[in-house]
């Protein structure tokens, strides 16, 4: 099911502000336990941790007895070491400087126990709550799932100058939300000239592929456009490694069987031109995202290739692969991060492939009706974990931009220690190290743990009726929870395997999709949201 938006209008460039670099003096912070909770953080296991404050270091508010004028608050600090450093007159609170090196969690203790004090707290941290403005933004579960979101708080792909290299079927340079974020001179590997190479800037694809790619891993974002990338600030290279030739449109075979191909030759090509531009001036630090496979051995001139790119700091995503059997080739090779499918539901894909590789360095992340750009230019909703690997590959963009002086196995580590256990505990062969969560892995490299980490708030449940359903007795009714209750109402209807079927702006359905036809038999899940917050319910429709 495709969706096509067509406006001859370009993309506008993401506000300044977010381009600006943070002041030498910058907030610094520390986390104390929330209240009711015990002192000591848990450390992060199986996915979770005591929820811990986020609090300004180097300060306290501090609230003294009526009478006390400033200059005996200020004797009283100082001779605690401790210095006034403003009063806040209109809610007659004060503002504490505390000694260097002193936690805030040290101090307060002993702040509260100077005569005169009747209360010491802490300053909390506030963030900007970064919510894009893309139209489709709400058709992408996906980002969801791996609480992308709260991980914008901190981090958008600004700080450092990153590029992801799709080496793929070519991108659709002409299209609104990829065209702002080439970077550098996008190439083509000639696949039956034994890789030869040649610039194809602006890029143009030899089928849709690349294009769904590079939506998921860096479409502009926060421009009033279609969809939003996992990194807002990542730069796109287009390194096409497929023969318009050889391809039709949806990537099928043009000119006889397997026609639509590459080869290992090819693909080093570009993995070496790629590693050539590491830290050049236009594309900065690489991420190589390779959504492409077989199902054999990494060759070893394929593995050199790899090591040498890892080996000057390149990382590399690939796509696990789409069949239950082995992790294909060129994700089983070392150095490269294999990336599982999982369904709206955190469900492995059907199609996803198991194996050692997975389990020894491997992730999962969002892959089934993944709604994503495509040429024309367009939207479609697409499958496989060829869309899996570029979220991990946007993932890693961002943890680069915050911290630009990992080495690729230093991404790799915080994208697996951050993931979300879906498995039986541990890394498995199914999940790898779990399913990606964005927002924890910028705790890891922002605070160096993730003991601030709290899941997301729980959705209140919202109902269906008559449920089970049958649309031939009439219009399905939902129940809108008090909590969200207010305009702007729209409900969103998905299959259990997360395929979008319709987008209700009322409290009925007639249990048609979106082209009109009676959906079918099967348990739905539906998304509710109105101004005022979001909920989520499941039914059964019985024809």
């Amino acid at each position: 099911m495709k969706k096509y938006l067509f406006a001859g209008i370009s993309a506008p460039a993401v506000s300044l502000l977010l381009l600006c670099a943070p002041p030498s003096f910058a907030l610094k912070a520390e986390y104390l336990p929330i209240a009711g909770q015990a002192a000591a953080p848990v450390p992060l296991s199986g996915g979770g941790a005591r929820p811990l404050r986020e609090v300004a270091s180097g300060r306290a508010l501090v609230k003294f007895s009526s009478g006390l004028s400033s200059s005996s608050k200020r004797d009283l600090l100082n001779s605690a070491g401790f210095k006034l450093v403003r009063e806040l007159d209109l809610i007659g609170w004060s503002v504490v400087g505390l000694p260097a090196g002193m936690s805030v969690a040290s101090a307060l203790p002993v702040l509260g126990a100077l005569p005169g004090v009747l209360s010491a707290v802490p300053s909390g941290v506030y963030r900007a709550e970064k919510i894009p403005h893309d139209p489709y933004l709400a058709d992408q579960y996906g980002l969801v799932k791996a609480d992308v979101f709260r991980a914008w708080d901190f981090e958008t792909g600004f700080s450092t100058r990153v590029t992801v290299a799709v080496l793929d079927t070519g991108i659709d340079g002409s299209h609104p939300d990829l065209s702002p974020k080439l970077s550098g001179v996008s190439q083509f590997f000639d696949p039956d000239n034994s890789g030869a190479r040649a610039p194809n800037d602006p890029p143009t694809p030899a089928c849709s592929h690349a294009t769904n790619v590079a939506g998921v891993a860096a479409a502009a974002t926060d421009n009033h456009y279609g969809v939003a990338g996992m990194s807002w600030g990542a730069g796109l290279l287009s390194l096409k490694v497929f023969n318009d030739a050889d391809c039709f449109a949806d990537c099928t075979d043009k000119a006889g069987t397997d026609s639509c191909r590459t080869d290992d030759v090819t693909i080093i090509s570009a993995i070496d031109y790629a590693a050539g531009l590491q830290d050049s001036p236009s594309t900065g630090k690489i991420v190589i995202n390779m959504s492409l496979g077989q199902g054999t051995p990494c060759g070893a001139p394929l593995q050199l290739a790899a090591d040498n790119a890892a080996g000057r700091g390149l990382v590399l995503t690939a796509s696990a692969g789409n069949s239950p059997a082995g992790v294909d080739s060129p994700a089983n090779c070392l150095n490269v991060i294999p990336v599982g499918a999982t369904d709206i539901n955190d469900n492995i894909a059907a199609f996803s492939a198991r194996g050692s590789e997975m389990q020894a360095r491997g992730v999962t992340a969002p892959g089934v009706s993944i709604f994503t750009a495509a040429p024309g230019p367009g939207y479609t909703y697409e499958s496989g974990t060829s869309l899996a690997a570029p979220l991990v590959a946007g993932l890693a963009a961002l943890i680069i931009s915050a911290r630009p002086a990992l080495t690729s196995s230093g991404v790799g580590y915080f994208i697996r220690i951050s993931a979300d256990d879906l498995g039986a505990g541990g890394p498995d062969p199914i999940y790898g190290s779990g399913r990606v969560n964005a927002y924890k892995a910028m705790l890891f490299i922002v605070n160096g743990n993730a003991s601030a980490f709290t899941p997301e708030t729980s959705q209140p449940k919202a109902y269906a009726f008559p449920n089970p359903y049958d649309p031939g007795a009439g219009p399905l009714s939902f129940i809108v929870p008090d909590e969200i209750s207010g305009a702007n109402l729209e409900i969103s209807i998905y299959t259990s395997e997360g395929e979008k079927i319709k987008s209700v702006f009322g409290r009925t359905w007639d249990g048609r999709n979106e082209a009109g036809r009676t959906a079918a038999s099967g348990v739905y899940v539906f998304y509710m949201k109105t101004e005022k917050g979001r909920a989520k319910g499941k039914f059964a429709l019985l024809r």
